[in-house]
């Protein structure tokens, strides 16, 4: 799920090879395109290092060829909430005619299932398939947050932590705090919901 490719990027930068693999051919376009520049302008010190973009489903990721990893950082969809035709991202996304509103129509495209509980086995199972690629003792990073919907949180990242505690060791988590976003309350006079300006970063090792 690697979208534009700045884990890619990132990894090119850290001099390690990286592999990222992506549902929408648009979105692989693009991270290849990014990754490219990033290579020429890192010249030298980026020659040799694998940064490859596939154009796949990451739930076939042993199909793909892939050596054994030491590490993974990912940050999966939150749910079908691009479907969210209510929420304010949306709203100028809709208003701007060069953005997508949602990934892709693809039905395998995680985004664009409706059932939490669906969904959610699909994610784990995703996550569970990378285990035989990783490296003994290597870490997957999941940043993901909690999700609200309908006047209810779905707890995304507890869900996870639990569900992938059964398969990987969960050994850490930290909180990510985008402290630049403002506090904006919604549903004055009937309860109180803020926006979510924190994610989880879950760590988990393979042992």
């Amino acid at each position: 799920m690697v979208g534009t490719g700045s884990a890619l990027i990132a990894a090119l930068r850290a001099g390690r090879h990286s592999y990222g693999i992506e549902l929408n051919p648009k979105y692989a376009e693009i991270a290849r395109q990014l990754v490219a520049e990033e290579r020429a302008a890192l010249g030298e010190a980026a020659q040799g290092l694998a940064a490859e973009v596939i154009t796949g489903d990451a739930a076939r990721v042993a199909e793909y060829g892939l050596p054994t990893i030491d590490y993974v950082i990912t940050s999966p969809p939150y749910w079908d909430m691009l479907h969210a035709r209510g929420a304010e991202t949306q709203k100028k996304r809709r208003s701007a005619a060069d953005l997508d509103v949602v990934y892709s129509d693809d039905p395998n495209d995680l985004g664009n299932i409706h059932d939490y509980h669906a969904f959610l086995e699909k994610l784990v199972a995703i996550y569970a398939a990378l285990k035989p690629l990783l490296r003994e003792r290597a870490y997957l990073t999941i940043i993901v947050k909690n999700v609200k919907k309908g006047g209810k949180i779905y707890p995304l990242a507890w869900d996870l932590a639990r569900a992938l505690g059964e398969i990987y060791a969960l050994k850490d988590e930290k909180i990510w705090c985008q402290d630049n976003q403002r506090l904006a309350p919604y549903g004055i006079g009937n309860a109180w919901v803020s926006n979510t300006f924190h994610h989880y970063c879950l760590q988990f090792r393979n042992e």
